[in-house]
């Protein structure tokens, strides 16, 4: 039994015995107009009348709370199914807007290459998914063959590990690698992407983005 059904199952009880009494008061009230009509005059001052009204009107107010009270309850009562929704609804990694940094699309012929592969990274390591595509694109427009002549390879042009071109492995491995400089840099995406592109160490030694035309383009091509 649901919360409103609950409340004017117990309202109505109550109106029924309050009803009850009243009905069971009109053989008091036909015995005590008897009495009203032989009475001496002092004694009309009492009206009979009253006394029925008052059990009346308990049961009318009975009822106005019964109905009053499936009407509160009903609006109080939680749209469970909304809300599970809500309450299930996760931020999506797909978002294309993430600290502050715009990602830009990918080309509409790379779309849903390796989305299980993207996705699942996404969700491991808490990257956004279009982050992903994008350096995927960059990197290697989706051609996990892909050997750049410094020897990076597969999809995301990792330079070390094993089974490098194994399309898994390899955003596996490049979305974690990814990972660790946005946490590193603190979020910092522009940092980020630049260590992914020229490493850590010249991230370091120019205190921020180098003055590299490489990786200065490479910015340009991922974020705006």
């Amino acid at each position: 039994m649901n919360p409103v059904e609950h409340v004017i199952s117990t309202r109505q009880a109550e109106f029924e015995r309050a009803f009850e009494a009243a009905k069971q008061s009109s053989t008091t009230f036909e015995t005590k107009l008897n009495e009203r009509l032989n009475a001496t005059p002092e004694q009309k001052t009492t009206s009979v009348q009253t006394v029925t009204d008052a059990e009346l009107n308990r049961a009318r107010e009975v009822y106005e709370a019964l109905i009053n009270q499936a009407d509160n309850t009903s609006t109080k009562v939680p749209n469970t199914t909304a809300e599970t929704t809500a309450t299930e609804t996760k931020p999506t990694t797909e978002s294309t807007n993430w600290n502050n940094y715009q990602i830009k699309p990918i080309s509409a012929e790379n779309e849903g290459k390796y989305s299980e592969l993207i996705k699942t990274a996404a969700t491991k390591y808490d990257v956004p998914e279009a982050l992903i595509k994008r350096v995927i694109q960059v990197e290697s427009n989706f051609n996990p063959s892909v050997v750049s002549s410094a020897g990076a390879t597969g999809l995301m042009q990792l330079m070390y590990g094993s089974n490098r071109t194994d399309p898994a492995t390899n955003i596996d491995s490049g979305t974690k690698q990814l990972a660790g400089y946005i946490k590193k840099y603190d979020g910092d995406l522009k940092l980020a992407l630049a260590a992914y592109n020229a490493g850590p160490g010249n991230v370091s030694k120019y205190g921020g983005v180098p003055p590299f035309k490489e990786t200065q383009n490479y910015l340009t091509k991922i974020i705006e």
